[in-house]
Formats: structure tokens, sequence, C-alpha cells
């Protein structure tokens, strides 16, 4: 079983994970650790000021880290969801790269991708894929996807997770488990202030209207949050229940997420670290 080293560079911080994922996709970390970014290092995934990032990463690799798997988060990731046949691998690439070329034609040497998200039925031949172009590695939404597929409590759900960086939030829509659209925003109010939970109710709903508009099969259930300050969550939770009638809560532990050492366990939170959590997946 591989050990890998996952960082994942945001808006404020750097995140550092070492572990794995069994072959019975139990995901087990050993250490997490995170370094926190100047203000304006980083802006909506696009580094401004790379001194500070470099000063960390420095110290990271004294600490041990000779190779790693980076996940990044950003506008600048074009992806886009696509039914296709069985074909080979370059084929598919090929489709990707004209479908999302005809996307949008402002950017110059991308990477093109793409990962499984559901295999068709055999009277249906093919499958539905997430279709990336990007100018780096691996990215958020395709780390999320992974890391749901794989959680017991999420099977058949219907729901939104809002992962909220900064003044950016990232919002993914899953229906029946499985991801189908997401909006990337960012918070004009201070963080805390009632015109923030405004904004935050106004993103979720944004979602709900595009489920119900497209006369989706499944009903949204849960807003889960990432990324809210403790004395943020009650107030938003409560918002949203209120308000869109659906329940909210924080993204909750698994036991499918396991820390090795007993001491580091205890302080563990997988909605901190979910972006890098779901990369040690393989897949």
């Amino acid at each position: 079983m591989a050990k890998d080293n996952v960082i994942f560079i945001s808006n404020h911080n750097i995140q550092v994970i070492k572990g794995s994922c069994d072959r019975n996709d139990m995901i087990k970390i050993e250490s997490y650790h995170d370094y926190y970014l100047d203000e304006g290092s980083m802006i909506n995934g696009v580094i401004t000021d790379d001194q500070p990032i470099k000063e960390i990463l420095d110290t990271i690799h004294g600490n041990g880290v000779k190779t790693c798997r980076l996940v990044i988060d950003s506008g600048q990731i074009i992806v886009k969801n696509m039914n296709v046949p069985f074909l080979k691998k370059k084929e598919i690439v090929k489709i990707v790269q004209d479908e999302l070329a005809a996307v949008d034609q402002s950017y110059e040497d991308l990477i093109y991708d793409y990962s499984v998200l559901r295999k068709n039925y055999e009277d249906q031949p093919g499958g539905e894929i997430l279709c990336c172009a990007l100018t780096n590695v691996d990215i958020s939404v395709n780390a999320l996807q992974k890391l749901t597929e794989e959680l017991p409590d999420l099977e058949h759900k219907t729901y939104i997770v809002s992962i909220i960086d900064g003044n950016n939030v990232s919002s993914y829509l899953f229906e029946d488990n499985h991801y189908t659209f997401s909006n990337r925003t960012r918070l004009f109010s201070e963080r805390g202030t009632n015109a923030f939970i405004t904004e935050m109710n106004s993103n979720i709903s944004q979602l709900i209207q595009f489920n119900k508009s497209k006369r989706s099969l499944y009903t949204i259930e849960t807003a889960y949050f990432c990324g809210l300050a403790d004395d943020e969550e009650p107030i938003v939770m409560a918002n949203i229940k209120e308000n869109l009638n659906i329940n909210a809560q924080v993204f909750p532990n698994s036991k499918v997420v396991y820390v090795t050492d007993a001491m580091l366990a205890n302080d563990f939170k997988l909605h901190d670290y979910i972006y890098p959590v779901g990369s040690l997946i393989r897949k």
C-alpha cells in the first residue's frame, strides 16, 4: 500500500497530508499539517506573490517531503461532464480537447485529461466522464468526487458541498451521490456578517433552483459546508434550514477516513482537509 504526500495550496494556507488508500478503500492518514499563507499570496487559485509560497515549500521539503501529489483549486480550470462511448484513452483525450477548446479559446498550452464518473449499462455502451483542462496537475473537483464516492454515508444521497476558502466559495451538486454540476463565486461581504450569511444562502439557493429547472429526478436533501469559522457555522446552518427548507451541516467525518496517531485523531476534521484527503485515492 503506497504512501503519498499530498499538498494542497489554497488562498490562505498550504496543507500537507501523508497517507494512503488501501484496496478496501479505507483512507489512512499518518500526518497532516497547515502552513498559513500571507494574505494576497494566492488569489482565486493564482499565485500572485511566490516568495511566501517558496519559503513554505522549502520548509516542507526540509521536513522530509521529497515527492508529493499536488491538488489545486482555481477558477482557471475548465471542467465539463460528458457522455462518451467506449474508446481508447487517446481517442477520449482528443474528444475532451475538442470539446473544451470550443468552450473557452482564451487559454493556451492547456493540459487535457478526464476521469470516469460513471459507467453506463450494457445496453448503453460507454459512460460519463469529467473533462478537465488545466495548466497544472490534479484538480479539486476530481479529488472531491473521488472522496464522496467512497463515503458510505453519502450513498444514494442528493446534496450540495459548499467549500469556503477565504472570500471564495465553490459549491458542488451531487445527485444520487454523483457529481453533476458546480459553480464558483467570490464573496463580496465581510466574513461572519449578515451580508455574508445572505450570500451563502443565495449561493445554495441558486443550486437548488438549477436542480429544479432541469427537472431532476432527485431532490436536494442536505447542504454540507467546509471552511466556515466556528462562530459562522450555527448561524449559516440555521439560516439555510429556515429559508431553504433543507438540512444544513458541516461536512462530517467518516469511518472510512481514520488517523493512525491517536493524539492527532482527536483534532482531525475531514471538512478541513477535504481536497487533499480525496487526492489520496488513486483512481
